[in-house]
């Protein structure tokens, strides 16, 4: 099952991960027959995760099977989040599969928990990752996927249009606009001008020394210059009044982030010009329709 949206409750075990892959199978297959036997629908499970369902579930219905497989696994479990909306989001390399490290959900609590996708990168700029986390909130900050589906989407068409209209009129601050990226080697052994690389000779050129594992900090003033060493400006040699960011730059990352949160919807950033294009798939309309899911994740 592909992207619910449903109530959760999480569970971590701990040691797990120092045992060996057949130790580890042979809970995986035990807690899959515990967990069924108990009324859930396994929804995903890998070495230390897995993820339950259970229609007209109640928090106490978590509680209990987190006693009963700390009992059966003989290890010690605790309650680590109890959402309101789960997103499990599909991995790249078969759209039939989930991953439970690329996910995002809302706690009842009002927490927003969020896994692989730019909030939780840390060369997405600041921009960017207040925009996702804005843009979660306006879309999952309600009682039910069907105000998700009403009042809630329509209300992150219009995040998304204004923000776009940021960028393309120039008002995001510089500071905003900042990539970061781990220089992994001595720049003498990059065979290729990635952008972080470029912005490295800069600063050489400029006279700063730089070494293996220094971060390199820079904005996006041309990203299609024939040149790439033209591509990037280092920040440290930004003068503001003089930078000129490159807003189309900007906004396919802004489409990206976008395409990550509401692509279940229908996003395509292909299609994205000056009017978004967004649509609501019939599947995605059933899918999300059960009352009551689980997240039971295992850990060291």
């Amino acid at each position: 099952m592909l992207g619910n949206f449903q109530r959760n409750s999480c569970l971590r075990m701990s040691v797990v991960q120092l045992w060996s892959t057949r130790k580890l199978n042979e809970i995986l297959i035990k807690t899959k027959d515990i967990v069924q036997g108990l009324g859930f629908e396994l929804l995903y499970a890998d070495t230390d995760s897995v993820f339950l369902k259970k229609d007209r579930g109640a928090l106490e219905d978590f509680e209990y099977v987190k006693e009963i497989l700390s009992r059966e696994a003989d290890l010690p479990i605790s309650m680590e989040h109890h959402y309101k909306f789960l997103m499990l989001l599909p991995l790249e390399a078969d759209v039939k599969m989930e991953a439970s490290k690329h996910y995002f959900g809302i706690t009842h609590a009002n927490g927003l928990i969020a896994r692989g996708i730019e909030i939780r990168r840390h060369d997405a700029p600041n921009f960017i990752k207040e925009f996702q986390t804005e843009l979660l909130y306006t879309l999952f900050d309600c009682k039910d996927s069907a105000e998700v589906l009403s009042i809630r989407y329509e209300n992150a068409l219009l995040l998304v249009t204004s923000t776009i209209d940021k960028i393309m009129t120039g008002e995001i601050q510089i500071k905003d606009l900042v990539v970061s990226k781990l220089l992994r080697q001595d720049l003498t052994k990059y065979r290729s001008l990635f952008p972080h690389v470029s912005a490295a000779l800069q600063l050489t050129e400029a006279g700063k020394s730089l070494i293996r594992g220094d971060i390199i900090q820079y904005i996006y003033t041309d990203a299609h210059h024939s040149n790439p060493l033209c591509r990037v400006t280092a920040l440290e040699l930004v003068r503001q009044e003089a930078l000129g960011y490159d807003k189309e730059k900007y906004r396919e990352m802004l489409q990206e982030a976008t395409k990550t949160v509401l692509g279940y919807f229908g996003f395509d950033r292909t299609v994205y010009g000056d009017t978004i294009i967004l649509s609501i798939t019939a599947s995605a309309t059933l899918s999300i329709t059960g009352p009551f899911a689980a997240s039971i994740l295992f850990f060291s």
